[in-house]
């Protein structure tokens, strides 16, 4: 595969019009907007505050994990031979673009508390509902890790799954990525303007220039070796 100058600088150049156009406080009243109308409605709504803290359980982030990979494997399972193995060195880029997005997050110059710690009054669904154990609250709040893992699976599936994948894990991730944001755990930036733009360089350096090819390349036959020895290699 040969540079693709075009995608790589278009791409960018959305990361950084998402990242700096937040930076520079255009996004301020779209992300108290939404909080506050999520906020609101924990108490106004009924049975909204036991919805919100049950999708922000941890056992749930393992359940969505496990369903973004089956759609991997169904992907998968669904070629044979070396085919079989490339998706399995994508599940391993994607599991590594994670770590160094996550990593490349954490050492961002910002400091950011979640909405509900920066407003007090807020009301917060761990109080609202005790009895369940959810999280609404984050001292550390810019990039959303959470956000990070969505947009990652979101990246590959528009550059690496068939199309029909799409209509379905388009939306889905951008369902399972709200929790976060409708408990207050995180603002709708955080996401938006700091995990897509992540995903969106990764996106870049990955698919519009060789890399991933040399990658893939490069590991694919100890992939296949290893699906052919657990008997997986169709």
């Amino acid at each position: 595969m040969r540079w693709d100058i075009k995608g790589w600088a278009a791409l960018h150049v959305l990361a950084l019009v998402l990242f700096f156009t937040w930076w520079f406080g255009y996004w301020q009243g779209l992300d108290e907007g939404i909080f506050w109308w999520f906020n609101q409605g924990l108490v106004t709504v009924p049975g909204f505050a036991e919805f919100v803290a049950f999708v922000n359980q941890r056992w749930i982030d393992g359940a969505v994990a496990l369903l973004m990979a089956g759609f991997v494997f169904r992907h998968a399972w669904q070629e044979t031979g070396r085919e079989r193995a490339k998706i399995g060195c994508l599940l391993l880029l994607m599991a590594g673009c994670f770590s160094l997005q996550a990593a490349a997050g954490k050492a961002l110059p910002v400091e950011r508390a979640s909405p509900t710690l920066v407003y007090e009054h807020a009301e917060r669904v761990s109080q609202l509902v005790p009895d369940i154990k959810a999280k609404d609250a984050s001292g550390s709040s810019f990039p959303s890790d959470h956000g990070i893992g969505f947009a990652t699976f979101l990246l590959f599936a528009c550059y690496r799954f068939p199309r029909r994948y799409l209509y379905v894990v388009a939306p889905l991730v951008f369902a399972l990525a709200m929790p976060r944001v409708m408990s207050g755990a995180h603002w709708f930036t955080d996401f938006i303007c700091g995990s897509v733009p992540l995903a969106l360089i990764t996106g870049a350096w990955l698919f519009h220039t060789p890399l991933a090819h040399w990658l893939t390349e490069s590991i694919v036959s100890p992939v296949e070796k290893l699906l052919t020895r657990w008997r997986l290699q169709g």
